[in-house]
């Protein structure tokens, strides 16, 4: 019986039993679709349209299943047939295939019948007719179809229709082209989705964003399929780069675009805390100004970010001497402060400044809790702007009066450049204070300390109204204003197709250049919004202020960073959650990072996503791809010089060397390893596409040269790392420097791997043009592109 169980046993029966036949054929090194043969194309691997293929057919199979739908003689042998059938459809493109007659489908049955066993399939779906296995390789506009006719199989029409549905599955470039290929085939396979009188009860939808970011693109896809599903039972069928296709009733109620796009921001906003950890918050502390990041405020409320503080100080070195110099640098930099004032201050606030050596242990609890406290000063700030800080702090504490009253009288002192210096009189009444009384401070673990003083304060902002104050930091961003603009430019909806025009932003395109930056032209993605701020480089991992034409020259740099919105903004602290940031200790001054989309050739189903997963798996906990050996550890490129085949034995040696650098990796630090590194970050939910970034971290002081990346070195390595993926994936892959994809429509682009304006050194490596390697050679028996250019680039190493 067919169901969602039986259902779900067959998809892994095929990826354990077919797949791994395919490629031992070589499925993933040969062309169905694009190159020389096929140039009006994309390229397209004879794996990835199988596996697509089958894969789609699925995924309508789960939707007639989901819905309770019966489809005449749709039964589990049946399907298992169709999948085994299409899986050999395309033998009439095989380079060596020697046919009967002119006909391209004049296949010998031996030669098909060879080609089944091969794959396994008959240990997959049976025995099937000879003549219905050529009768599957037979176009629809063909007029050879007399296998049929000559087949034993009582329901051959019905195989063969559920062949070319798979064939259309695999084939479609894009979600217009698939709705309009599929509409025909679904007709024909049930009146449940005739598109004429009388109306089916199902009819196919797509929804398009043609600009793809990142991680947000991905997020946004998810939120649209999620509303969609929620509001009018959509079922998504198939996931491009852009957009999705959707199964859903054939009657759908008018669609209000508004209500629609704010509850996608909802969703969109909603996932920030749903990939949110105390590494995200971590990452978006300010060490020298003792705050966070705006933007972790969308996400984390005061406890978790308290939590982060008390991790960072207790990691943080103490400074015996920062209470002196704290206090001598106040007398220094204010003129009204004279050394009276300095005489006084110990008397006059409560405090003693002890002898930093005969006191260290004192002084470095000090120096900790002051740090501490600083924290906790911006966060009232953030979070409860209302609340007068000095009191809370002189109430939660318990300060004497009489000092409490000095403190004051000086409030403007020590508050002074926006720092809240008065912590420094705080930390040393709260370590003198009744927190103490059973045992000084000094005769106790620092972590027992920070301990009794992170619950202090904890108790204490239990007691405040946090939220409104969280609200309006993430407000001051514009993200969801922003979002709402750019779903109202960008997201198209088949069954509600209108026009929404954005403001004319022409105005901010012709402004006149000025010495700094300012306007409204975001400097990363060119849209033109009201949000513009200036760019955080802790959240972007890249300088703020580099070459513009968009300011008058000048010898210096200008003094402010660089526009950006807050669509760009949004994407790059989702990398950072997901933990495609670099490292805490490294920096972008010396840090190289190239990225790598990689895109589905043509559509993805949640049945990649599990064959995939054991593929990229290491990509998740970050790793390496080693070019040199060390000891008993070969190097990648020596073991494919040993062996320079991509079959399922290299494959599986790959993937011990990619385990075993991830496993090296998480032992000096997982994503906090500075150095060479791959990184796909935490990927969650269903991806239309993946952003993989190879990079080499390294710290800002670095001076040792090997530590640091060329640019060419960068390239050529990523390269390498493209290749190898794509031949794992069967994706294209378009490697950039640039952080987003330059490209709207990733369907327009042909070739298997596209390379961004490479350096000018590659070119002596591919020859010829540098911009694009294409798959093609197997069907002229050559090697194949990826072969060819994994034999280059080892060869370098």
């Amino acid at each position: 019986m067919l169901n969602q169980d039986t259902l779900r046993s067959m998809v892994e029966e095929y990826i354990e039993t077919v797949v791994p036949a395919m490629l031992e054929e070589g499925y993933h090194l040969i062309l169905v679709k694009g190159g020389p043969d096929y140039p009006h194309l994309p390229e397209q691997s004879h794996f990835a349209h199988i596996v697509n293929g089958v894969f789609g057919l699925i995924r309508l199979v789960d939707f007639l299943l989901t819905n309770r739908l019966h489809i005449p003689h749709l039964t589990e042998d049946t399907l298992r047939k169709a999948l085994a059938l299409f899986t050999v459809h395309e033998v009439h493109k095989a380079p060596d295939l020697e046919r009967l007659g002119t006909s391209e489908f004049s296949i010998p049955l031996p030669r098909l019948r060879a080609e089944y066993e091969r794959l396994r399939l008959a240990r997959f779906a049976g025995q099937i007719d000879d003549h219905l296995l050529r009768a599957a390789n037979v176009h629809k506009r063909s007029s050879k179809h007399g296998d049929l006719l000559l087949s034993n199989e009582p329901h051959a029409a019905r195989l063969w229709l559920l062949v070319r549905i798979a064939d259309t599955l695999a084939s479609v470039k894009t979600p217009a082209e698939a709705v309009s290929s599929l509409r025909g085939y679904l007709a024909d396979l049930s009146p449940l989705f005739a598109p004429q009188s009388p109306p089916g009860k199902y009819a196919l939808y797509y929804h398009e964003i043609k600009d793809v970011r990142g991680v947000l693109t991905n997020v946004i896809h998810q939120a649209v399929a999620q509303q969609l599903a929620q509001a009018f039972g959509f079922f998504p069928l198939l996931y491009f780069a852009t957009g999705t296709v959707y199964l859903g009733p054939a009657n759908v109620p008018g669609a209000d675009f508004a209500n629609l796009t704010a509850n996608i921001v909802d969703s969109v906003l909603n996932a920030l805390g749903n990939t949110s950890g105390s590494d995200a918050a971590r990452d978006g502390l300010r060490r020298q100004k003792f705050d966070f990041e705006r933007y972790v405020y969308a996400f984390a409320g005061a406890e978790s970010l308290l939590e982060v503080v008390r991790d960072v100080v207790l990691d943080a070195k103490p400074d015996a001497r920062v209470a002196q110099k704290e206090i001598d640098g106040l007398v220094a930099k204010r003129k009204e402060l004279d050394e009276t004032w300095r005489a006084a201050v110990e008397q006059r606030l409560g405090i003693r400044l002890l002898d930093p050596k005969e006191h260290k242990t004192f002084n470095e609890l000090w120096s900790l809790v002051r740090l501490y406290l600083l924290y906790v000063d911006t966060l009232l700030r953030d979070l409860s702007p209302e609340t007068p800080r000095l009191d809370w702090f002189l109430h939660t504490f318990a300060v004497p009066k009489a000092v409490a009253d000095n403190l004051r009288a000086e409030e403007e002192i020590w508050a002074r450049g926006g720092v809240g210096k008065y912590v420094l009189i705080v930390a040393y009444h709260f370590l003198r204070g009744s927190d103490f009384t059973d045992r000084l401070a000094e005769a106790l673990p620092p972590a027992e300390v920070i301990e009794r003083l992170h619950r202090k304060v904890l108790a204490a902002f239990a007691v405040l109204d946090t939220q409104k104050g969280r609200q309006a930091a993430v407000a001051e961003l514009g993200w969801r204003e922003e979002l709402e603009n750019y779903l109202r430019e960008h997201l198209y909806l088949s069954f509600a197709p209108a026009v929404h025009l954005a403001d004319d932003g022409f105005e901010s395109y012709t402004r006149l250049k000025r010495k700094g930056h300012t306007g409204s032209v975001c400097s990363i993605c060119n849209r033109s919004s009201a949000y513009t701020q200036d760019l955080r480089t802790g959240i972007l991992d890249d300088f703020g202020r580099v070459f513009s034409n968009r300011v008058l020259p000048a010898l210096d740099a200008p003094s402010k960073n660089r526009l950006w919105c807050p669509i760009c903004q949004l994407e790059f602290v989702f990398r950072k959650m997901l933990g495609m940031g670099l490292p805490t200790t490294a920096h972008y001054k010396n840090s190289h990072r190239i990225y790598l989309y990689v895109l589905p050739t043509f559509s993805f189903t949640p049945e990649h996503v599990r064959l995939f997963e054991p593929l990229l798996s290491p990509f998740h906990r970050v790793t390496s791809l080693p070019v040199r050996d060390y000891g008993n550890d070969h190097g990648l490129p020596r073991s494919w010089l040993e062996r320079r085949t991509f079959d399922p034995e290299w494959l599986e040696n790959l993937q011990d060397v990619l385990e075993r650098e991830a496993e090296k990796i998480a032992g000096w630090g997982g994503r906090n390893f500075v150095g060479e590194r791959i990184s796909l970050g935490n990927v969650r939910g269903q991806p239309h596409y993946y952003l993989i970034t190879w990079e080499k971290a390294a710290r800002e002081a670095e001076r040792d040269d090997a530590r640091v990346a060329t640019r060419t070195e960068a390239w050529a390595k990523a390269l390498f790392v493209a290749a190898i993926i794509s031949g794992l994936t069967s994706c294209k892959v378009y490697v950039t420097e640039r952080p987003y994809l330059p490209v709207a429509d990733p369907a327009e682009l042909r070739a298997t791997i596209t390379l961004d304006a490479p350096p000018p050194a590659l070119r002596g490596l591919l020859g010829g043009r540098t911009d694009e390697i294409t798959l093609y050679g197997r069907e002229q028996g050559r090697r194949s592109g990826l072969e060819r250019v994994l034999d280059l680039s080892a060869a370098l190493w």
